[in-house]
């Protein structure tokens, strides 16, 4: 008789794929900034600077690429809770994130970073909650 190894992240579970999917969206949103960092900024709603400071762009891209690497580990140790941490903590930094456009360039240009916050603190607080 084999014993069905219990997991906090199993494989058929929507929740797992919906973290998958995150965190693939981490990995894409990185790497475009690191490969066409101009395109990224207008799409995060400050206007690309010219010449070298595109350089805070592929920053926030390395950032986003940390993130994906970390919640990709964390599925595949298992680690529902730490997994739901990671995406509180990205809930934190969107909201920073909306913070730094509005005050930039204003609220409406903002608002899909308050989209990302609900987002991402609705799901870390699913993961956490989740039995």
């Amino acid at each position: 008789m084999t014993k069905e190894i219990f997991r906090e992240l199993p494989w058929r579970s929507a929740v797992t794929w919906i973290a998958c999917l995150a965190v693939a969206g981490f990995l894409a949103l990185g790497l475009r900034a690191l490969l066409a960092p101009i395109g990224a900024a207008g799409s995060f709603g400050v206007p690309p600077p010219a010449g070298d400071g595109l350089a805070y762009v592929q920053a926030f891209g390395a950032r986003n690429i940390g993130l994906a690497l970390a919640g990709l580990a964390l599925i595949v140790l298992d680690q529902r809770r730490s997994l739901a941490v990671l995406f509180l903590a990205g809930a934190l930094i969107a909201g920073l994130d909306f913070s730094i456009v509005a005050t930039q360039v204003g609220v409406t240009q903002a608002l899909k970073h308050l989209a990302y916050v609900a987002g991402l603190l609705g799901f870390g607080l699913w993961l956490m909650l989740r039995r």
